[in-house]
C-alpha cells in the first residue's frame, strides 16, 4: 500500500506551464487523490496582482498565475474530483473580473460545470485581529478562503520588494485580505511585515501548494521585474517546504525570508535545507537557476 507523506515534496523540471503541472502531480497523485476524497469542495488562490495594464510582450504576465498552470491542476483532478471547485483572487490593481476574463480563467468555468469563480471583493470579510512587535492590525479576510475545506495555491516564483521572495504562501495570506490596495499597504510595517504575515497565517494557508517555476519574475519583482526561465515546476501539502525550498531555488538563503523562518519556529511545516525533506522527481541541484535579486536586495536582508 501506497503511503500518504504529506510533507513529501515533488520537483519536476519543466518547459512548458500544463505539462510541469502534470508531472510535479504525478509524483503526488496518491496524497492528491487522498485528501480530495475528504471533501466536496475547494478553492484555487491564484495570483493576479494588477489587471488594467497591457501583457507583457510575448503574450506573458510575469505578475499572474498562468492560466495553463490551473487548468492543468483542474484536469490532473477531474478523473477523480467530482466536487466545488472555486478559482478565487481579488486584484491589487483593477478590476478582478476583467483580470479573470483577460488570462483565461473565465474560459474554465464554460467547459466544466464544477468550475466557478469568486471576485473575492464580493466574499464576505471577517476582521481579524493580528499582532506584532509595535503594535495590533484589524484585517479583514475572506471567509470563503477561511472556510474552504482545501485551499491550493497556485503562482510563479518572483523576487519582491520587501521580503526579498514570493511563492505560495504569500500568494494565499496577502490574497485573503479582503480590501483595497490601501487595506493591504496596512501590513507593510518596515521588517514587521514578516511577523505580520506569519499572524495571517494562523488564519488562512494553503493546503496543497503548487510554484510554477517554468518562467518566473526576477528583478525588481512583483510587478516590474523581467523574465527569467528557471524550467522548474513543484508540488507539496507543507506549504513551508515548497515555498522554503523554491527560494533555494531561486538562489537565496532561506533564512532572508524572515517570514518563512518565523512559520518554521511556530511549526508550520518543514523547512529546506534545516529539515530532512522526502524530494520525488528531479535533484535541486540539477534545477537550480539564481534569480536576480530586487535593487533593494541588501536593505532587504539588513
Amino acid at each position: 500500500m501506497v503511503k500518504c507523506i504529506k510533507s513529501r515534496v515533488s520537483l519536476v523540471k519543466s518547459s512548458g506551464h500544463f505539462e510541469g503541472v502534470q508531472k510535479s502531480l504525478a509524483h503526488i497523485k496518491y496524497d492528491v487523490e487522498k485528501s480530495l476524497s475528504e471533501t466536496s469542495s475547494l478553492i484555487i488562490k491564484i495570483n493576479l496582482v494588477i489587471t488594467r495594464t497591457p501583457r507583457y510582450s510575448g503574450g506573458v504576465e510575469l505578475a499572474t498565475t498562468p492560466f495553463q498552470s490551473v487548468k492543468s491542476f483542474i484536469d490532473f483532478i477531474v478523473p477523480f474530483y467530482k466536487g466545488e471547485i472555486i478559482i478565487a483572487e481579488r486584484a491589487t490593481w483593477g478590476k478582478t473580473v476583467e483580470g479573470f476574463e483577460m488570462y483565461g480563467f473565465a474560459e474554465l468555468t464554460e467547459t466544466n460545470p464544477q468550475v466557478k469563480l469568486l471576485d473575492i471583493k464580493e466574499d464576505e470579510a471577517i476582521v481579524k485581529t493580528v499582532e506584532y512587535p509595535e503594535g495590533t492590525l484589524k484585517l479583514p479576510l475572506s471567509k470563503a478562503m477561511m472556510n474552504t475545506p482545501f485551499l491550493v495555491s497556485i503562482c510563479r516564483p518572483k523576487t519582491h520588494c520587501t521580503v526579498v521572495a514570493s511563492a505560495g504562501i504569500k500568494n494565499v495570506l496577502v490574497g485573503a485580505i479582503n480590501g483595497s490596495w490601501k487595506e493591504r499597504l496596512q501590513i507593510h510595517k518596515g521588517k514587521s511585515i514578516h511577523n505580520v504575515l506569519a499572524r495571517i497565517a494562523d488564519f488562512v494557508y494553503p493546503d496543497l501548494t503548487i510554484v510554477d517555476g517554468t518562467n518566473g519574475m526576477e528583478g525588481n519583482g512583483p510587478i516590474r521585474g523581467t523574465e527569467i526561465k528557471a524550467g522548474w515546476t513543484l508540488a507539496s501539502f507543507d506549504a513551508l517546504a515548497a515555498d522554503s525550498l523554491a527560494t533555494h531555488l531561486m538562489g537565496f538563503d532561506t533564512g532572508d525570508i524572515k517570514y518563512l523562518r518565523i512559520l518554521k519556529e511556530k511549526g508550520a511545516g518543514l523547512f529546506y535545507p534545516d529539515d530532512e525533506i522526502e524530494m520525488v522527481g528531479d535533484k535541486p541541484e540539477d534545477v537550480m537557476i539564481p534569480f536576480k535579486p530586487h535593487r533593494s536586495f541588501k536593505k532587504q536582508k539588513g
